[in-house]
């Protein structure tokens, strides 16, 4: 392996990287980056238990890179991007034996010790003709506004994931930790049908990487892994196997009272409330409608006191009296997930679970169980 390139270049890349390797790897060789040259450019590729990340750099589309000679070698990532970090412009890396790698810089030379390239993990095999094409900022969208609901309890696995559904031309995403359950839905042109569940850890580097993402992203899928590609980068997420819970038998019909309110004004309501409970385990707020056209938010803190406002609501159908209590986290991380104006609180019954959604046709939902006192 022979390759000349630009150290920002490389640096960019290799510092992305490197932010996915986990500190607390059991496999020693996982704290390395695997590097192959090839005709076409470089590719790069971390992994862990759960997922491999690959960023590819081009030698057309860098102008930045020439490979002289082909090869691989994994290369621990820690001491890399610190080396490269402080070189000068222009590296010159060769491979000069099977686990040492040379590079060079002016008048400097580094030679760095490497693992055993052929135990490196290898890439799953992805069956590349099931595949579907989704806007980056739609499905960044749906992952950010239901993954925060999954569960941070490993006693139930399939809780601790985010539920993706392709069925009838559209994509769900769905989130419960069997206290509160967020849900998305969205239309998209697909003929793959199925459900996967993948894993919490793997939703948040998902985020981090493809935030910026603003084109079409590809998602391939199988029974054990989804792949989501853009031109230079590829995530293979391993999946959770396991049955998620009948979503639909979970979200109540037939509400007795629903009310539309000023989402901005309602969170920063319930934010204020929930000011005295926060580093308690109670930190819940009530609830309750006064006089059919008003909604009092409160708490109680023992040591602290108490805290009330009271809110003009939009609008008002069905039953005048309500009175509820709930965490106030589960309501603040909800009312954060709607970009709307308006929302719509529906309430089933004094112990029945509250469903929030925007005042819109998009089928966006919230469902939090009330608790007691």
């Amino acid at each position: 392996m022979n390759f000349i390139i630009d150290r920002s270049c490389f640096y960019e890349a290799l510092s992305e990287l490197s932010r996915s390797i986990s500190a607390k790897t059991e496999l020693h060789i996982m704290s390395g980056i695997k590097i192959t040259a090839h005709a076409n450019g470089l590719t790069l590729i971390v992994c862990n238990h759960l997922f491999f990340i690959e960023r590819t750099i081009s030698i057309e589309a860098d102008r930045k890179l020439t490979v002289y000679e082909t090869g691989s070698v994994v290369v621990p990532a820690k001491y890399l991007v610190e080396l490269v970090k402080k070189l000068p412009e222009k590296l010159i890396v060769e491979l000069t034996d099977r686990q040492k790698l040379s590079i060079r810089s002016d008048e400097i030379s580094v030679v760095l010790s490497c693992f055993d390239v052929e135990t490196y993990p290898k890439l799953p095999v992805i069956n590349l003709n099931r595949s579907v094409q989704i806007p980056g900022r739609l499905l960044h969208e749906m992952v950010s506004q239901t993954a925060f609901a999954a569960s941070s309890i490993d006693t139930r696995p399939v809780l601790t994931g985010l539920l993706v559904t392709f069925q009838d031309a559209k994509i769900k995403c769905a989130a419960t930790n069997s206290h509160r359950l967020a849900l998305i839905e969205s239309e998209i042109e697909t003929d793959i049908e199925g459900s996967y569940i993948m894993p919490l850890a793997s939703v948040k580097e998902f985020m981090r990487l493809f935030k910026e993402s603003t084109a079409m992203i590809a998602v391939y899928v199988s029974e054990n892994y989804f792949v989501f590609k853009v031109q230079n980068l590829a995530m293979y997420s391993r999946l959770i196997e396991g049955n998620y819970p009948d979503l639909d038998s979970l979200i109540p019909a037939h509400p007795k009272t629903m009310i539309t309110v000023q989402t901005s004004k309602l969170l920063k309501g319930i934010d204020r409330a929930s000011l005295f409970n926060r580093e308690s385990r109670n930190n819940n707020v009530k609830l309750e409608l006064m006089h059919g056209s008003s909604l009092k938010i409160s708490s109680y803190s023992p040591e602290l006191g108490n805290i009330e406002e009271i809110q003009q609501v939009i609008e008002l159908h069905g039953e005048k009296q309500i009175s509820l209590s709930l965490n106030s986290t589960f309501l603040i991380e909800a009312l954060r997930a709607f970009t709307e104006e308006e929302a719509v609180l529906n309430f089933f019954g004094p112990m029945r679970p509250i469903l929030i959604k925007p005042n819109s046709n998009k089928r966006h939902i919230h469902l939090i169980s009330p608790v007691r006192g």
